[in-house]
């Protein structure tokens, strides 16, 4: 029989998973009865706690870690000096755990990279897990189970609809709906999207902006059309030039010929985009008129200046600091998901339609 989880014992107690590590430590912030009630459920089922992720509030430093997994792009980039920041302004260094290979993002990798580094906190910047959604969510359930904080930057927590970890991000639905809003308001009515995955998954960035697109159509009175749903071509680098270039470039084959703008999922993808419709012999906004997404520099002088949802960096940034500081100070605190809104930045690349 396979050894039971605190997130199991935690369902069978009707409790947070936070509640049960604390009351198998003996903190004195659980309820005595409740308290009681989880020591016993734990005796009767069998639950062992992971004595090794106990050990990790030993001798913690004033240290707090930065976990980043895949694509290290410049948006992450610019969050990371943000958070740098803010942690320097309360007293703590910040370090950075960098997991190239997305396979290797396991708890276990966590709890050991911790373990060994004694970090008061833990920040996971991006996206985290793989590419599909359950393995997302249990890598997610095992890291509750490791007793440091931690909060989720730019990405929200995949564990379900009852989030186990706070997390700070952009709106990105709000976002790509005021993009399309913006296009159909200038006269675009066939607006093709750049970036879809290939699982619907209503928590990723790029599903999130995929529904935001779908409700600006229908505000706008737009039907639906699957054929303007771009897939991305390289899923693992959904968010590059990259994926942009080469989504394009095979979806133009068989496109509808009445396209006269794309929303792209992010600025990276715009501009991959831009050189696919170049090829194509189109040009950018005479023919098409394009917009990104996260207001990365090189959308500026990009040319024609793109048209995005600028992400803002410093207020996800200090938010996340705050919410984590606020966590590792009270570890029995409420959980927040906060979503930040974008501001719509006009450039160079729309163009109205008479």
């Amino acid at each position: 029989m396979p050894e039971m989880t605190i997130k199991e014992l935690a369902r069978i107690c009707g409790v947070a998973v936070s509640t049960v590590s604390r009351a198998m430590n003996d903190r004195s912030d659980v309820n005595p009865e409740t308290r009681a009630r989880i020591r016993a459920a734990a005796a009767q089922y069998g639950y062992v706690p992971n004595s090794s992720a106990r050990r990790l509030k030993i001798g913690t430093t004033k240290t707090i870690s930065v976990f980043i997994q895949g694509e290290f792009g410049q948006l992450l980039v610019e969050v990371l000096q943000q958070l740098e920041l803010a942690f320097a302004q309360a007293g703590y260094d910040t370090t950075i755990s960098h997991v190239a290979d997305p396979e290797h993002a396991n708890a276990g990798t966590v709890e050991r990279i911790v373990r060994e580094g004694k970090f008061g906190g833990v920040v996971f910047l991006g996206r985290y897990g793989s590419a599909d959604r359950e393995a997302s969510a249990q890598l997610s359930r095992r890291l509750a189970e490791i007793d440091v904080p931690m909060v989720f930057c730019t990405t929200p927590d995949y564990s379900g609809t009852a989030a186990l970890h706070s997390s700070i991000s952009v709106d990105d639905h709000a976002g790509a709906r005021e993009l399309t809003a913006h296009l159909a308001a200038l006269g675009h009515r066939r607006i093709a999207f750049v970036g879809a995955g290939a699982e619907p998954d209503r928590e990723h960035a790029w599903a999130l902006r995929l529904a935001g697109y779908r409700a600006g159509l229908k505000d706008a009175g737009i039907a639906p059309d699957d054929a303007l749903v771009v897939a991305s071509a390289v899923e693992e680098q959904a968010y590059t030039m990259r994926n942009g270039y080469e989504s394009v470039s095979r979806w133009l084959t068989t496109a509808p010929k009445d396209v006269t703008a794309l929303v792209a999922v992010c600025d990276a993808a715009a501009i991959g985009a831009s050189r696919a419709l170049s090829e194509a012999g189109l040009s950018v906004p005479a023919d098409v008129s394009l917009v990104g997404f996260d207001g990365l520099d090189i959308a500026n002088y990009f040319v024609p200046r793109l048209t995005t949802i600028v992400q803002p960096v410093p207020e996800i940034a200090q938010s996340t600091a705050r919410v984590l500081l606020a966590t590792m100070d009270e570890p029995g605190r409420a959980i927040e998901q906060v979503w930040i809104r974008g501001r719509l930045v006009p450039g160079d690349s729309v163009r109205a339609l008479t």
